[in-house]
Order: C-alpha cells, then sequence, then structure tokens
C-alpha cells in the first residue's frame, strides 16, 4: 500500500514538472520575442505589415 502511494506521488511530481517545464519554455520564448522587438528598434507601419505577410513578426 505505501509503495502504490508513492509511486503515485512520484508520477504526479514528474507531471508537475514537466508542465512546469514546458511554461518556462514558453516564457523564455516570449521573452526571447520582445527583447528582438525591443533590440529592432521601432518600425513604420509598412515595416510592420511586411514582417507579418513575411509571416515573421
Amino acid at each position: 500500500m505505501a509503495y502504490a502511494t508513492k509511486a503515485g506521488r512520484n508520477a504526479q511530481s514528474v507531471t508537475t514538472s514537466e508542465h512546469a517545464a514546458t511554461d518556462a519554455e514558453i516564457v523564455t520564448g516570449v521573452e526571447a520575442n520582445m527583447a528582438k522587438a525591443q533590440a529592432e528598434g521601432p518600425q513604420s507601419k509598412a515595416q510592420l505589415l511586411e514582417r507579418l505577410d513575411a509571416g515573421t513578426g
């Protein structure tokens, strides 16, 4: 009985860790995109629309 409970807790811990890792990857991607946008500086409406049309914006 104690083994089953411990195995359940371990499985839950692994699941929680996997979700935390996924969330961290998403946040890192967002932060990288924000840093890139800040580094590239302001852009005109035409430049923005061109990037969006190219799928890189």
